[in-house]
């Protein structure tokens, strides 16, 4: 087994213990915990990102750690960014289409979108869950799989930040989260830093949550209205993006994923485990509620 796989297996094992230890608290002890809701959410944030990010520090020691800001400070263009965030409403897009036609088949889809937007809920939306997100995900994944490549890493950031979301918010945010995680890893590895995804984050629960949530509460007919633009603004990204695909330059090569770092994810024992629980938990959420 070389570095790579183990790296990659331990990072993965790490997520995997340090949101399985959340899921665990939040399925079996939050329920029956006798303090008022902001309370046990306090604590589950403290289990996962206290406890649980420990843990996964803990589990990835012995994986080199080099930082990639190190390198040739990076530029990234107006003109990228404006296409990100485009991006950013294709994946929208894709969350409506693939939500009409979950509710076709009698489904359902849970999501931030239908929370009551408080000040606390603004405040993990466009501040904590962005920065804290980032950091985990990008940043971390970045100091211990980048030096694999720049694929490797984008590919393996994107997949773990989505899959977790399947527990969270459903199935169909997966593919959502997923599109996601590639825009804000590839900007990662384009700026050297981190906190342009931060921003991007921020930017996206922006458009894609707060503000439609705050309409969904005022006017139906503006949300609709905002909603086409926001899925025009996706059509025109998606667009862009396939007449300019090949200009995407990762590893010195054109596109953003090749088969055989499909195939060094998709074949980890780590990223094999981590996706089962994650599919065992939903089955379970499922199968209380």
């Amino acid at each position: 087994m070389n570095n790579k796989t183990k790296d990659l297996e331990k990072v993965a094992l790490g997520v995997a213990v340090m949101f399985g230890l959340f899921w665990l608290y939040s399925i079996v002890a939050r329920p029956h915990l006798p303090f008022s809701e902001g309370v046990n959410g306090v604590v589950g944030l403290a289990v996962l990102y206290g406890l649980g990010l420990g843990l996964f520090v803990l589990i990835t020691k012995n994986v080199s750690k080099h930082s990639y800001t190190n390198r040739e400070k990076g530029k990234v263009s107006i003109k990228t960014v404006f296409l990100c965030f485009l991006l950013q409403c294709t994946a929208f897009m894709v969350l409506n289409i693939l939500t009409i036609a979950t509710s076709i088949f009698g489904g359902t889809s849970s999501s931030t979108e239908t929370m009551p937007m408080t000040s606390s809920m603004l405040f993990m939306l466009l501040v904590f869950n962005p920065v804290v997100e980032e950091f985990v995900f990008r940043h971390l994944f970045a100091t211990r799989l980048l030096k694999y490549g720049e694929r490797l890493y984008i590919l393996a950031s994107a997949y773990c930040f989505a899959v977790l979301h399947g527990v969270s918010v459903g199935f169909v945010h997966i593919i959502y989260t997923f599109i996601l995680g590639l825009i804000w890893a590839y900007l990662t590895v384009k700026s050297n830093s981190v906190v342009l995804a931060i921003l991007m984050h921020a930017i996206s629960n922006l458009f894609n949550s707060v503000i439609i949530q705050l309409l969904f509460d005022t006017s139906m007919m503006a949300l609709a209205a905002y909603s086409v633009l926001i899925m025009a603004l996706g059509v025109i990204g998606l667009i862009l993006f396939v007449k300019n695909r090949k200009k995407v330059i990762i590893d010195d090569a054109s596109g953003l994923i090749d088969k055989q770092t499909a195939k060094d994810l998709f074949s980890n024992k780590g990223i094999l485990l981590y996706t089962a629980l994650t599919i065992i938990v939903m089955a379970l959420k499922g199968i209380i509620k």
